[in-house]
């Protein structure tokens, strides 16, 4: 669309939707001039709109066309000398309100992902061995990299900690992700299991054998 088109449209939208779209041109101008100087990388056209919190972000990467929505909170630490945590985005991924990207090794986001609100994706989490000493002043812990497939889609609060999600996957609301999830896979529940996979021979998204009812 050109921008004469754009300007057409404009002027015909609703009063709330000018508006809607002025804040949005900010936050795209803001985006491309000021957070452009400490992110990693901040691909064209990505727009990141009003976040909550941001620590360490010359360790992100974002590619292009990505949307990160209102209130995100996006860290990196580097808790290990040796190793630089490295949080990535591919291009057309869209995040949701309110999510929680946290990383101290690696959390990489395919491209096209979508993500619901509230989702909270890490690579670690606090430690607790130590019971003489409060929770808080342990040290956090990383059980493994994170990996999220492109094209899957996290549903409304989602936990995704430590493992791989493959590509086109479905991970249904609430879901706690603990363990790996193979390509194209429905899963659902605390912890997560596949309910469904899609077969390429028929075509349909089929029932695991754990998920059929006898």
């Amino acid at each position: 669309m050109d921008l004469f088109s754009k300007l057409v449209r404009f002027q015909k939208s609703p009063w709330l939707e000018k508006t809607q779209s002025v804040a949005e041109f900010y936050w795209s101008l803001k985006t491309r001039f000021y957070y452009r100087l400490f992110f990693a990388h901040i691909g064209k056209k990505s727009k990141l709109i009003a976040p909550m919190r941001l620590r360490n972000v010359h360790n992100i990467q974002i590619g292009k066309n990505v949307l990160i929505n209102k209130y995100a909170f996006l860290l990196t630490l580097q808790e290990d000398k040796s190793v630089v945590p490295r949080l990535t985005s591919g291009d057309g991924s869209v995040i949701g309100y309110m999510n929680h990207i946290t990383c101290i090794h690696e959390v990489k986001i395919g491209e096209n992902v979508l993500t619901a609100d509230r989702v909270y994706i890490s690579d670690h989490s606090h430690g607790f061995s130590e019971t003489t000493i409060p929770i808080l002043k342990q040290p956090v812990v990383s059980k493994g990299k994170v990996s999220i497939g492109s094209g899957t889609w996290l549903g409304e609060s989602v936990v995704v900690l430590s493992c791989t999600i493959g590509k086109n996957c479905a991970i249904g609301a609430n879901a706690v992700v603990l363990s790996d999830i193979p390509d194209y896979c429905v899963a659902v529940g605390a912890p997560a299991r596949v309910i469904r996979m899609w077969n390429p021979v028929t075509r349909n998204w089929e029932k695991t054998a754990a998920n059929v009812i006898r």
